[in-house]
Order: C-alpha cells, then structure tokens, then sequence
C-alpha cells in the first residue's frame, strides 16, 4: 500500500500520484497500515457509553412511574367513599315581583326617589333608555331658573344643563351626556 505524505490518503500499490494534491506517493508498510485502518477506543467507548446512559434512564423512569403508581393506589384506597344520596326536586320559588319603593342608588349626590310610571310600579335601572340621564334629581343646578355655566381655571366657560360639586369633582349634565371635571380644573360655577 501506498500512502500521501501530506493528506496521509491510502492508495494501491499501483498508483504514483495523490489524486488531491499531486503529492508523490511512499509506500507504507503494514504496520502502519494496520495502525491507521484500526478504529480508536474513543470511537467505540462512545456509543457504549450512550447505551448505557439510555439504558439507566429508562431503568429511572420505570422507577418512578412504580414508585407513583403505588402511591396513587394507596391514596386512592385510604379515601373515604362518597354515596350519592337522591336529591328531591326544589318546590318553585316565587320570583320577587318589583316593589312600589324606591331604592337607593348610586349617585355622585344624593337624589330624590325615582320616576314611578303610572301603574306604580318602579322600573328603576330595570329598563335601557336613550332619555338624558341625570344623576343630580330635579333642579340641582337651576335653582336660579338659568343654566349653570361652569368657569374654568384656564379661562374657559363651559354652559351645561345641570352642574354640581361632588367629593370627586364637578359633574355636569350637557345634551343628555353627564361628565366628570376634576375639582382642580373648575374656578367657579356661576348661572345665567
């Protein structure tokens, strides 16, 4: 066998150059043949060794899988049994019918019962309307008989249907839309 002193290739007796680097050929003897086609222990410890540790996890997993079993098992066996009992059928009940008093709402300020329509029955935040909403009752506001014009600290002057300070701020009323300013904002709130 012949062998190229610079890409250490292997070629038969019959050839003179390498086929890579036109390197001329030396022949080797088969000592050095034998050490160089011989495979390494390193190459064959590493699939032993990936074997093995396939192998031991397979070996942990069975473990545990037991181990987990058993105490599910054992779990299961000390809990107590749960008889189901029949339940009787619940006797209707009389839904509450709506009742002719007011109730207290929400309200940035206190406020005078609600509207009660003519069969006496309050519909109270029972029904969607797109009637202006007022959360300050009748004549908070416009108690002079003009409308509120609310003074701002920057100058500006906003005219509104109904105005009034809560711990909040100011609120008021302006085409059916109520709206929040903060109490820092307001200079004063004046009527016309």
């Amino acid at each position: 066998m012949k062998r190229c002193p610079q890409c250490l290739f292997l070629y038969p007796d019959s050839d003179e150059h390498c086929d890579f680097d036109k390197t001329l050929l030396e022949v080797i003897d088969d000592s050095a043949l034998e050490a160089a086609t011989r495979p390494t222990t390193k190459r064959r410890s590493l699939p032993i060794a990936a074997a093995i540790g396939l192998l031991l996890g397979v070996l942990a997993f069975a473990i545990y899988f037991a181990v987990s079993y058993k105490t599910r098992k054992s779990a299961a066996a000390s809990e107590p049994t749960i008889q189901s009992v029949p339940v009787s059928e619940p006797s209707p009940v009389a839904t509450p019918s709506p009742s002719p008093e007011s109730s207290p709402s929400p309200s940035p300020s206190p406020s005078p019962s609600p509207k009660t329509p003519s069969n006496g029955v309050s519909t109270a935040h029972s029904r969607a309307t797109s009637d202006p909403v007022s959360t300050s009752g009748p004549g908070m506001g416009n108690r002079q008989g003009g409308k509120p014009v609310i003074v701002l600290v920057s100058g500006g002057k906003i005219e509104a249907d109904e105005a009034w300070r809560t711990k909040d701020g100011v609120w008021y009323r302006r085409n059916g839309m109520v709206t929040l300013l903060k109490s820092a904002q307001v200079k004063a709130i004046i009527t016309r």
